[in-house]
């Protein structure tokens, strides 16, 4: 397991390398957003996501996780009674921050800006950033800045497959939000 969550870890370190070089490129922070994406319903689709959220949630102490833990069940309540596009804050949030900054999902690390995605077919999909993204940069007349997830999908999928072959789980496809993440890791404590 030790290989995988270090494999992770150099993905996401690339993944924010290259994130925090569109920001400088663009002039673009998230700093002072009131539209913050941690209130977007993000699903998840990797099980080493949930690993690597494990991790950070095993850093904190007993009564941080118990909170989180509250926190996530009353999200999922919401989230489950809710039309998909309910805007309900993630319970990682705390204070506008993410409580696990370092070991946070794939999706909270490259969203907010434009990007591109390449196809086996030689075609290439573009992606527009967040709403404030759009409303702020756009008017500015921006250069683009080359975001490809590509590579970093195609790794997320690698090792997805990897440690499923490893331990015996085929088949079954992932998809859960991070309230169900923070609450099938923290129900196991």
């Amino acid at each position: 397991m030790n290989a995988c969550l270090q494999r992770i870890e150099e993905i996401f370190r690339a993944i924010d390398t290259l994130y925090a070089a569109a920001q400088r490129s663009y002039g673009f922070s998230c700093e002072g957003c009131g539209d913050n994406c941690c209130s977007t319903k993000f699903h998840h689709h990797t099980f080493v996501e949930e690993l690597y959220l494990a991790e950070g949630l095993k850093e904190l102490d007993k009564e941080r996780r118990r909170e989180l833990l509250s926190r996530a069940d009353e999200v999922a309540r919401i989230h489950s009674a809710s039309p998909d596009d309910v805007r309900v804050m993630c319970p990682l949030n705390e204070g506008g921050r993410c409580s696990v900054y370092g070991h946070r999902p794939l999706i909270c690390r490259v969203h907010g800006i434009p990007y591109e995605m390449h196809g086996r077919d030689m075609s290439v999909e573009y992606g527009t950033g967040c709403h404030r993204f759009m409303s702020e940069k756009v008017k500015e007349g921006m250069k683009y800045f080359p975001f490809n997830r590509t590579m970093f999908y195609v790794e997320m999928a690698r090792l997805e497959k990897a440690v499923r072959e490893s331990g015996g789980f085929m088949g079954a496809s992932y998809g859960k939000t991070t309230a169900e993440m923070v609450q099938s890791i923290l129900r196991k404590t």
